[in-house]
């Protein structure tokens, strides 16, 4: 069984890598420094006896993200799970925002998944089995100025998994948005006055992506929405 995890450094993609590792997928790990993925490779073959794969890639240049696509592709005779959990935040109202900025979230948030997904679908059609998951944002549920561009990018990557979603049931391949709002990763550290042990843990999303993916054959949960008990969050 193989297992493609995008963001898989640190955060909900390191717990999600653990977690398959110890069900006995091999793993094929992205993020954008090797010497990050590499401690995840050493801890998780320190654990579990299963191959570990690690591809260091810059998610804010679209092109990058396609060679990587096709290099996947050429490399994986099958593929089980592929989670895209790799994203960008910033701050930012849309007077503050430029089009390099945008450009940059789309790229990171909407476009390595595009062109990931998009070059593993023919296999994906053949095998007729699979199952994709997208890390999306509670933004799509409750817009946020604040975070323009993050949210436009959000928005965006929703779009993309329906039509994903779409493209691929009569191919028996299931995908699955799933929506968290804040989650206890190392992203907020250095950010004060934040209820962190409050937030999601990146345990419970890992179970949730676990559920969706052992759900019956015939049915498949299209959208996971999970956040903190406040609402602010």
């Amino acid at each position: 069984m193989n297992a493609v995890i995008t963001g898989a450094s640190r955060g909900l993609g390191k717990s999600v890598a653990l977690f398959l590792a110890e069900k006995g997928f091999n793993l094929h790990l992205i993020a954008s420094k090797m010497e990050s993925l590499n401690a995840v490779k050493k801890e998780v073959s320190s654990q579990f006896e299963v191959e570990v794969h690690t591809y260091a890639c810059d998610f804010s240049v679209s092109s990058n993200t396609a060679q990587l696509g096709a290099k996947l592709a050429d490399s994986l005779n099958s593929i089980e799970l592929l989670i895209n959990n790799t994203g960008a935040f910033e701050f930012g109202s849309l007077t503050q925002t430029n089009t390099d900025q945008l450009s940059k979230l789309i790229n990171v948030n909407v476009m390595g998944a595009f062109n990931i997904s998009n070059a593993l679908l023919p296999m994906l059609k053949t095998q007729q089995k699979g199952h994709v998951f997208n890390i999306g944002s509670i933004v799509t549920e409750h817009p946020r100025k604040d975070i323009a561009a993050y949210t436009i990018s959000k928005f965006a990557l929703k779009g993309y998994t329906q039509v994903l979603r779409d493209e691929l049931k009569d191919a028996h391949v299931k995908v699955t948005e799933i929506v968290p709002g804040s989650i206890n990763t190392s992203s907020w550290d250095g950010v004060e006055d934040v209820p962190k042990n409050d937030f999601i843990q990146p345990q419970e999303l890992v179970d949730a992506i676990w559920m969706c993916y052992r759900n019956t054959a015939a049915s498949n949960i299209e959208s996971f929405v999970i956040r903190p008990l406040n609402r602010d969050f």
